[in-house]
């Protein structure tokens, strides 16, 4: 499987760069494009949102999508400079299959659904780690988890210069990272290095690193197994993000909310550890 279509979804208000940094980086490994998808509430969400609050006019229409014009003609301005800068072609006439370039698309509707819809014709969502200042960036994550079927790449603070140099998988044998893994063979393949690492818990004999090393090794990847000791009073997301670290991860791939959603925000999980913490970029699907 290639990955040849890398999607960055952003909205009014945000900053887009370290995303479209990150998608750069992997589509000139894995020749893909990037395309950006502006995504802004309709009108009538506006509306919805002002109810009670403020008069409906027609001239109250006019200004809220007089707005998102000037958004979306802000946003698309930036991206063309940042194109410019980086030697990124945009909008070519020729699209070729082996290059890469930046697309732009201006969408317009509730983020969870036109997220969905645009998400499942991409391979890879490049989302930021939520803030929650911003509304927009949690429910892209949730979306791209919850709802696309594709895996989504989290960037947090910083971007390393090669994204694929040490890719660090969190196995735990869960359907959750096989479909993640099942899905992300191409990327896997470009890496420089790929590190399968498993905590010790419980039920760390069921799934053990050597069989997936064993099962990559079949399509062409050498991967290197991996235990890390859970230290008393550390949670597993703890050990494996400092084991990630300490190993000189570029990537960490893992598979998200391997328990119920509602579990991990009442007792705690890896995935809202990591979500919550980690730095470098992380590759999650559910």
């Amino acid at each position: 499987m290639f990955l040849r279509c890398l999607l960055v979804p952003t909205a009014p208000g945000l900053d887009p760069t370290r995303r479209l940094d990150a998608a750069l980086r992997l589509g000139r490994r894995l020749h893909a494009h990037i395309g950006v998808a502006f995504i802004a509430p309709g009108p009538e969400l506006v509306l919805a949102e002002l109810a009670g609050t403020a008069p409906v006019s027609s001239a109250t229409i006019a200004a809220i999508k007089e707005g998102m014009r000037a958004a979306a003609a802000e946003g698309r301005a930036a991206l063309q400079a940042w194109c410019a800068r980086e030697s990124v072609p945009f909008m070519p006439a020729v699209e070729r299959l082996d290059a890469t370039f930046a697309t732009w698309t201006e969408l317009s509707g509730d983020v969870e659904r036109v997220l969905t819809l645009a998400g499942r014709v991409n391979d890879l969502v490049l989302v930021d780690r939520p803030d929650p200042a911003r509304p927009f960036t949690g429910r892209a994550l949730d979306t791209a988890l919850f709802s696309v079927g594709r895996p989504a790449l989290m960037i947090g603070e910083t971007v390393p210069h090669d994204l694929l140099d040490h890719v660090v998988i969190a196995w735990n044998g869960s359907l959750e990272v096989t479909r993640l893994i099942g899905q992300s063979i191409a990327l896997l393949h470009a890496a420089g290095r790929v590190t399968v690492l498993q905590a010790r818990t419980e039920r760390a004999e069921e799934a053990k690193a050597a069989d997936l090393c064993a099962y990559l090794r079949w399509h062409g990847i050498v991967a290197e197994a991996r235990t890390v000791t859970v230290g008393e009073g550390m949670s597993v997301g703890a050990a494996i993000l400092d084991a990630a670290e300490r190993w000189g991860a570029s990537l960490l791939a893992l598979g998200a909310y391997t328990h119920s959603r509602v579990r991990e925000f009442l007792l705690g999980g890896v995935t809202r550890h990591v979500i919550e913490t980690a730095r470098m970029p992380v590759l999650m699907a559910h």
